[in-house]
């Protein structure tokens, strides 16, 4: 099975700014929380965990429908949380879009200046002036 490089979850785009390559401070983390808060987003994020997932195979494992796994999947790639890879079967040449996480931890911090959340990561990041953006999936 080959594969095209990671999508970087950090580019000009990102809702993260980039303070070291392993830890930075997210720049929404309003959205973060809600995301995070809602079952679905959390249960597509727990999928991937253990290792790259397709969104069909996300919608499998957490038996939600397809459009809802791949919408909370897209809304966990659009804050930076996980991000997209091509794989290409190389049997067939069929090529699907695999999820997997880019964090490996995260602290929220809330005091009377509002709310920081600081990520941590220790999966390699590219450069943000060469990024990819992350595309859509819709397998």
């Amino acid at each position: 099975m080959s594969s095209e490089p990671a999508r970087s979850r950090i580019g000009p785009t990102s809702p993260a700014t980039t303070n070291r390559d392993d830890v930075w401070n997210h720049d929404d983390p309003i959205s973060l929380l809600d995301t995070l808060g809602d079952e679905y987003a959390r249960a597509a994020f727990e999928a991937v965990l253990d290792h790259p997932k397709s969104g069909r195979e996300v919608a499998a494992a957490t038996a939600m429908s397809r459009p809802t796994a791949f919408r909370r999947l897209n809304a966990l790639v659009d804050l930076g949380l996980l991000e997209t890879e091509n794989r290409i079967e190389a049997e067939n040449g069929h090529h699907h879009k695999v999820y997997r996480p880019v964090i490996d931890s995260l602290a929220v911090t809330i005091d009377d200046g509002g709310i920081e959340i600081v990520v941590e990561s220790d999966w390699p990041t590219g450069s943000p002036f060469d990024a990819p953006r992350p595309i859509p999936a819709n397998d």
